[in-house]
């Protein structure tokens, strides 16, 4: 048992609970759930791979991240370029 913030202990409130009534969901809509359930979780065939399936891969694992890449290595060659060219290395920018 706990003591609240008022000094009234936690019992009031857990008799409350108590009294409350329990709910059940009747039977035939217990059978229209578990046949719903049951739809959802049966096991559809393996999808094929098709080539073009395995070429977006490829393409996914390979030219993005080249691409993002050659994003970062431009950008920092124009920090570089506009550095140097505050402190007057190569010209203006």
């Amino acid at each position: 048992m706990t003591v609240d913030r008022d000094d009234k202990p936690d019992d009031d409130f857990l008799a409350s609970l108590a009294r409350l009534r329990t709910c059940d969901v009747s039977q035939r809509r217990s059978r229209q759930l578990r046949r719903r359930c049951h739809a959802m979780l049966q096991v559809e065939p393996p999808v094929k791979r098709l080539s073009w399936m395995v070429d977006e891969a490829s393409f996914r694992r390979v030219i993005v991240p080249a691409l993002g890449g050659a994003w970062c290595l431009a950008y920092l060659v124009e920090i570089v370029r506009c550095t140097a060219a505050i402190y007057g290395y190569f010209g203006t920018p």
